[in-house]
């Protein structure tokens, strides 16, 4: 997944998740018990409950390898980490060729798996933005020199695919047709690649299992120290997330990441799509001048359905946090990717989003479901990945 943008879950969804995870966790932690945790393997895989950890697993096998070893500290799909509340939008409109091939090959992955929901997603830049309006021309013409069917709309259109917004108040955005969203969520696909791979043969899962410290010799990656036992190993591949800092360490390597705060708000009961069973309704929609998202979450009777979902990413303070300081899953109120929001912090970008999109204003706030989610960033917003400048297989 490219982009992953964190959504709560409410009450109601987050009981009916931490089922449907403890169901999945059932045969993972089956194995774990009655299975003497291996002594060596190919590959480790580090934070294999998280959606890179388990697309990591699935890509492996698919390309001939065997003897992979996946652990994560919690379960499998992970209930702690940024996976278990991603809002898993997917967009192919960016500058570079990596980030929209990347994304171009991930919609049609979750597609054949069916968990993608083509809905469509709009960006769109205010009147008086002018600077937001050439960005999105520039962003536009890469994307489709790159591949991407993304193309630049006006205030009109932009009214007729997102009728919550206020046409006078948009000079104009693109409509980009493939993008939306990984259904039902990308926690789910994580156990679906686990146990596809798991089937094989070629992959063993150990929930529960964390790694300790890193054995390194030479300059070369030799195994794991984990809560379960040390393995060994040539080749070991880091999916921690928001700790994958702390494992880098390990290694004496400073990971330019840093999870950071990103408040998730709820608006609601948004009832327009009952009985529909869909996830989702309108298209996603984008507002970075404001530096924020929205979507609705399709029909009541779902999971986590009959909402508005408004997120946004602190521009001016950003809240980041070490992850030495993350709570444990037994300190933690929900998870240790969720924290407490202020509504204090939120308050001048939601009343510029209330400007945009007044529904947010007719609703009621849900204090309950709005948090913040920690997900993991880098200073330049792309990817860090590649094997360790100091180790090598690592």
């Amino acid at each position: 997944v490219r982009r992953a943008f964190p959504l709560p879950m409410s009450q109601t969804g987050f009981a009916c998740r931490l089922a449907n995870t403890n169901v999945r966790q059932t045969g993972i932690q089956e194995h774990t018990r009655m299975s003497k945790f291996p002594a060596k393997a190919k590959v480790v895989i580090v934070g294999l409950g998280g959606i890179v950890g388990a697309s990591v697993a699935h890509h492996l096998i698919e390309r001939g390898w065997d003897d992979i070893v996946g652990i994560d500290m919690s379960g499998i799909p992970t209930d702690v980490g940024s996976t278990s509340h991603a809002s898993d939008f997917c967009y192919t409109a960016s500058h570079d060729f990596l980030s929209v091939w990347t994304t171009l090959y991930s919609i049609d992955f979750f597609d054949k798996l069916g968990n993608y929901e083509r809905i469509g997603g709009l960006e769109v830049a205010r009147v008086g933005d002018n600077a937001r309006m050439d960005e999105i021309k520039r962003k536009v013409a890469s994307a489709k020199a790159f591949g991407s069917r993304s193309h630049l709309i006006g205030p009109k259109e932009i009214k007729e695919k997102f009728p919550l917004i206020e046409e006078s108040m948009v000079q104009g955005g693109l409509w980009d047709p493939d993008a939306g969203l990984v259904t039902p969520r990308s926690q789910t696909v994580a156990g679906k690649l686990v146990d596809m791979a798991e089937k094989t043969g070629k992959l063993k899962p150990y929930a529960n299992t964390a790694a300790k410290s890193l054995i390194i010799q030479n300059g070369r990656i030799k195994g794991v120290e984990t809560s379960r036992g040390t393995i060994m190993s040539d080749h070991v591949v880091v999916c921690a997330g928001i700790w994958g800092r702390l494992i880098a360490e390990m290694a004496g390597e400073d990971l330019p990441v840093m999870p950071v705060d990103h408040p998730l708000t709820f608006f609601g009961p948004y009832t327009e799509f009952a009985g529909t069973g869909k996830d989702i309704g309108y298209p996603l929609l984008r507002d970075q001048g404001n530096s924020a998202y929205m979507r609705d979450t399709g029909d009541p009777t779902t999971a986590e359905g009959g909402m508005i979902e408004w997120g946004y990413y602190e521009e001016k303070n950003p809240r980041m946090v070490h992850p030495r300081d993350i709570l444990s899953k037994e300190q933690s109120s929900w998870s240790p990717s969720q924290r407490d929001l202020d509504m204090e912090q939120i308050l001048e970008p939601l009343e510029r989003a209330i400007v945009l999109t007044p529904i947010l204003g007719e609703l009621g706030y849900d204090e309950r479901r709005s948090f913040n989610g920690l997900l993991q960033v880098t200073a330049d917003g792309g990817p860090s990945f590649g094997e360790s400048r100091k180790v090598r297989g690592l």
